[in-house]
């Protein structure tokens, strides 16, 4: 199509911007008129100057937005040969596009969330009734929004769709596409998220794989030296770009400073190199871990030797609806090799994360009374509800009627294993989940906090939570397509709270344990006759069952159950730590720098030594 077709169409003349006004906001267009047309059939198109360019209609869909197109501002950068900025230097707006009205009712009313879960909704409908003025402002908000998530999700910006859209996304996107693509130079302050999150994956993939070099430094806002309105603990990332063909280590890495000293001291010295294979082999998502010093990489290479934890088992493996759920005796009697005669390896289990009830969607099924409640409800747990080696801290999100309840995970099972969409439901057998009896909440099971950082002094925050609870999207527990007994069970939980893997975890998580950090963890797979598997199995099972309500779980796993001294619970955990690293592999000077390097000012001395220990004793078990 000719450009001079374009400017005068019908007798009618277009500018310039005018022709972007309507290419744009046929992305965004809500209408069915004259916005939607298509250019691509322009010869074939009748003649109506208003259906075809309603002028006026593409700009009222843009008028909320502050929009600029470049190629018109900036006709010498975008119409010579190499089309396209040599240099972009920027820090972008990290805002999520999003309104979300207790948010906006807490900042004109600080006090609001401090209070009960309960007394916030009996608030927020005081105020909706009382303040009809703010009220107007949060729906203009909400409509500003709406407008701009429109525009942002309908653009050429990949991977917006997933989680909420935020503004850096959008101009990861526009630094890359307006820099010219021969040795084009991008310098830009990005929030680390946006080299971790799963929503920036496809950004990651073209900047990794058509990029000459990669140059990522990694701050920690500690007493906010870098910006003084951003949280402390927020990591941030200083980013440099050249555009080309990638050299064999292309992805450079340093960090994290934690002060403006540690910054200057050390931030020209040798950086971590990767190259893009070894990003791809690391997780789905290309997100680039947050390694301490260069000496960290050894340790890192060496714990993502074990396999991943959604490993599947072998394909041959038939005895998936043996392993569904159902609780298997002691004695072997129901196991599958008793049962096919001939068993998978095994080493072969698999465990993935799932969650039960949204602290949002499935409000109308809780309760918030803290009064008045009779004993038939079942606590709905949160993350603040456990915390490593404690099932239980007294602290709940709501309470629930188990009956209700229960029939709606029913059918949100059932649906999910019929969606076409990657749920684990989909991995049992429709008469498992048709019985009511094999609802996990029957039994103890693995749950971890989701809101979790990798600057606390704990990241990966796990524990076995007693049967009869619920847990909310903020505690999402391990299902088991497969598994032999419960002891795969207690193996996992140990490894998952030890010290390794939780230095692996803080190389990746940034505000939550998502499922896409989660998967891709580096879990050992020993053969049960491994003693150290034996050993791992005896004392996680130990730890993790500190009152009756785990009696049955525990005798599955063939342990005691009850409270423990406290040193003596000390010295277990310290034991698990010694196994966890002999599983991995690591050496004793890695396992130091594992520790020294863990959390900043933590008094791990007296710690270190004790895992040492064992350590060297287990070593010489070997």
């Amino acid at each position: 199509m000719r450009v001079s077709q374009i400017w005068k169409r019908g007798e009618r003349f277009l500018t310039p911007k005018d022709l972007c006004d309507l290419i744009v906001a046929r992305q965004i267009s809500s209408g069915t008129k004259g916005v939607g047309s298509l250019f691509d059939d322009w010869e074939d198109q009748p003649d109506d100057p208003d259906r075809i360019f309603n002028v006026r209609e593409a700009k009222s869909e843009l008028k909320r937005l502050n929009h600029l197109h470049f190629p018109i501002t900036f006709p010498e950068v975008f119409l010579r040969d190499q089309s396209g900025f040599d240099v972009i230097l920027g820090n972008p707006p990290w805002d999520k596009v999003k309104t979300e009205e207790h948010l906006f009712w807490a900042r004109h009313f600080p006090g609001l969330r401090g209070l009960l879960q309960n007394q916030q909704q009996h608030e927020r409908v005081r105020m909706r009734l009382q303040r009809p003025d703010l009220m107007e402002t949060y729906k203009a908000e909400h409509d500003e929004m709406k407008s701009l998530r429109s525009a942002l999700t309908c653009g050429f910006y990949p991977g917006m769709g997933t989680g909420d859209p935020d503004l850096y996304k959008a101009f990861c996107w526009r630094f890359w596409n307006l820099c010219t693509a021969e040795h084009g130079h991008i310098g830009v302050v990005l929030p680390r998220i946006a080299f971790a999150g799963k929503g920036s994956k496809e950004f990651r993939k073209e900047v990794f794989s058509s990029s000459e070099q990669f140059d990522l430094t990694i701050l920690v806002n500690n007493r906010q030296w870098v910006f003084p309105d951003i949280h402390p603990q927020y990591t941030i990332g200083l980013v440099c770009i050249q555009r080309g063909i990638p050299n064999e280590r292309s992805i450079h890495l340093r960090g994290p400073f934690t002060s403006i000293a540690l910054f200057s001291e050390h931030s020209r010295k040798q950086s971590a190199a990767f190259s893009y294979e070894d990003i791809v082999s690391w997780n789905d998502t290309l997100s680039l871990p947050l390694l301490p010093n260069h000496d960290s990489v050894p340790v890192f290479m060496q714990l993502r030797k074990a396999p991943r934890l959604d490993t599947p088992p072998p394909r041959n493996w038939a005895g998936r609806d043996l392993l569904a759920g159902a609780s298997r005796s002691r004695d072997g009697r129901n196991s599958p090799e008793r049962i096919h005669g001939v068993g998978p390896p095994r080493e072969h289990w698999r465990a993935r994360p799932d969650t039960e009830l949204h602290a949002t969607g499935q409000k109308r099924l809780m309760t918030f009374e803290t009064e008045n409640r009779s004993d038939v409800y079942w606590p709905v747990y949160k993350g603040e509800s456990f915390d490593l080696w404690n099932p239980d801290t007294g602290i709940y999100y709501a309470w629930a009627k188990p009956e209700p309840v229960n029939r709606w995970l029913q059918r949100k099972r059932i649906r999910a294993s019929k969606s076409r969409r990657d749920s684990v439901h989909r991995e049992f057998l429709p008469r498992h989940l048709r019985d009511n009896a094999t609802l996990p909440c029957w039994k103890p099971r693995i749950a971890f906090r989701d809101v979790s950082r990798s600057t606390d002094s704990r990241t990966v925050r796990v524990a076995l939570v007693p049967p009869k609870v619920f847990v909310s999207h903020l505690a999402p527990y391990f299902l088991w397509p497969r598994r032999v007994d419960e002891r795969d069970e207690a193996f996992l939980l140990g490894v998952l709270s030890s010290i390794p893997l939780d230095w692996y975890a803080r190389r990746f998580v940034e505000t939550h344990l998502t499922y896409f950090t989660i998967n891709p963890f580096p879990i050992p797979r020993p053969d049960r006759d491994n003693r150290c598997w034996k050993r791992a199995v005896e004392i996680a099972g130990r730890l993790a069952c500190p009152d009756d309500r785990f009696a049955e779980w525990a005798a599955t796993v063939g342990v005691e159950h009850g409270s423990l001294v406290a040193d003596e619970k000390e010295d277990m955990i310290y034991e698990l730590d010694s196994i966890v690293a002999q599983l991995y592999g690591v050496d004793e000077s890695q396992l130091i720098h594992i520790f020294e390097t863990f959390h900043e000012g933590w008094d791990f001395e007296e710690r270190l030594r004790a895992v040492l220990k064992y350590f060297r004793v287990w070593k010489g078990r070997a």
